[in-house]
């Protein structure tokens, strides 16, 4: 798994996850992500192409959502097996999954 967050100068932060999100490349991407997103008006994770997602992108979601307004968090390109996942654990209902 890799992550790239792109900032756009109106304050929208974009990071883009590529590949298996597990327990462990989660932890070591979560540092990067936490940093890139401090002080975004606008947080998107791009899921496209990403086919597994442990609990601990669960957790970062929820984390990430709370540093902007919940209407200004996004996940988008999600493949129905992810989508599923945030369903069963109640954040698709909390979060903006698309």
């Amino acid at each position: 798994m890799s992550v790239e967050c792109t900032r756009h100068h109106n304050g929208k932060v974009v990071c883009k996850f590529l590949g298996r999100i597990d327990t462990t490349k989660c932890i070591d991407a979560e540092k990067v992500v936490m940093e890139s997103i401090e002080g975004a008006e606008v947080i998107v994770f791009d899921l496209d192409g990403v086919e597994y997602v442990a609990s601990s992108f669960l957790r970062l979601c929820g984390k990430a959502s709370h540093k902007v307004d919940t209407n200004n968090f996004s996940i988008v390109n999600v493949v129905p097996s992810v989508k599923k996942v945030f369903k069963v654990s109640g954040l698709s209902e909390k979060l903006n999954v698309q």
